[in-house]
């Protein structure tokens, strides 16, 4: 659906996908729409311990909350506890 300069707009808001925000206008959707969202990594949200592998000490303590894979290993980002 396309408008014309001057044709009235009730509502216009961005689209909520972060990798669209195109601009709906009249609660019209945009082609991303039919597009899933991508199922969160399993071990987002699981609880880490690094440890020292001479001592067998905890280093730190975490919740993951981020995981960015690829071929040659992955990334992980971690919410660290603090040590009160």
């Amino acid at each position: 659906m396309s408008y014309r300069l001057g044709d009235p707009i009730q509502s216009a808001i961005r689209c909520p996908k972060l990798d669209c925000q195109r601009l709906l206008i009249n609660g019209q959707a945009c082609g991303c729409t039919w597009r899933e969202e991508p199922d969160p990594d399993p071990l987002v949200g699981r609880l880490v311990a690094l440890t020292d592998p001479d001592t067998v000490g905890v280093l730190a303590a975490g919740k993951v909350t981020g995981m960015d894979r690829a071929d040659d290993g992955m990334t992980l980002t971690i919410a660290q506890y603090d040590a009160d």
